[in-house]
């Protein structure tokens, strides 16, 4: 039996990365961590049996994790938000690092909205947040790699922006034998628009839900006094696309198979794997 990578999934949301871990393949989910009630029961439907963590700074000694996910609140980074960066009290990536270095996976992922890319480390910095990042990322000892890719190439019935950084324990990886990461998505992409043309599929709500949003079980655009489906609103849009990160997962598993002997760089774990 093949040997599953065994995964702790931090600010998991309604569970993006461990959805994506079972989707794919190759993974065994160890623990979640999520502080919102609304989205602690959806995982306990989804995931019954695994642990679910209240916080990132108060999880207990974990050991024999291979692989941290991770999807922290984006409102510090948001174009569409004050962008306040570290100085805002959402921003988890302290507490995300803090426990990497701690468990000291061989991997660790994590997504957020590509305005991170350019937001300031707090407000009237001149020093970049995602600056900021790598040099944590360096400093607790891994190697890093990120792309930008939206959901609307998966179908998607939202158009959404994520960037993917993928890290990896330093010298654990012979760089020199590992293929480009944006050219293995670049191929993947292709395949995938191919699959869809072929099936008719277009991204985006059915033009019957546009035109008659009541067909939407949680209607997002209408107000309610509802507190489950407001929850369930303020859960759905944070949802991270599984198919965007199998993006990030489907690139472990390969830099995973370069440890092998006689691993081929041009070994190319892409297919999709799901029903």
């Amino acid at each position: 039996m093949e040997k599953k990578l065994k995964q702790l999934d931090l600010c998991s949301g309604v569970g993006g990365f461990p959805l994506a871990g079972i989707q794919t393949g190759g993974f065994e989910l160890k623990g979640l961590c999520e502080r919102d009630e609304y989205c602690r029961d959806i995982l306990q439907k989804r995931f019954p049996g695994v642990p679910i963590y209240p916080e990132v700074n108060s999880l207990p000694e974990l050991t024999d994790i291979n692989i941290i996910t991770a999807s922290p609140p984006c409102q510090p980074f948001s174009i569409q938000g004050k962008r306040q960066g570290a100085e805002d009290e959402r921003d988890c990536f302290p507490g995300i690092f803090t426990a990497i270095a701690a468990v000291k996976p061989r991997y660790f992922c994590v997504e957020n909205v590509p305005g991170i890319l350019n937001c300031p480390a707090s407000p009237g910095s001149n020093q970049s947040y995602f600056g900021f990042l790598l040099k944590a990322i360096s400093q607790i000892g891994y190697d890093a790699e990120w792309l930008t890719i939206g959901s609307g190439h998966f179908a998607a019935p939202f158009n959404r922006e994520r960037l993917l950084l993928v890290a990896s324990a330093h010298g654990s990886i012979p760089c020199e034998r590992a293929a480009p990461w944006h050219k293995q998505v670049g191929e993947f992409l292709t395949q995938e628009r191919a699959s869809q043309q072929g099936r008719g599929i277009k991204p985006g709500y059915p033009r019957s839900v546009v035109q008659n949003p009541q067909e939407l079980a949680r209607p997002l655009g209408v107000k309610s006094g509802n507190g489950t489906i407001r929850r369930g609103r303020k859960a759905a849009g944070n949802i991270l696309s599984p198919a965007i990160a199998a993006i990030a997962l489907r690139r472990i598993l390969y830099l995973e198979s370069l440890q092998a002997p006689g691993a081929n760089q041009e070994f190319f774990p892409y297919e999709k794997t799901t029903g």
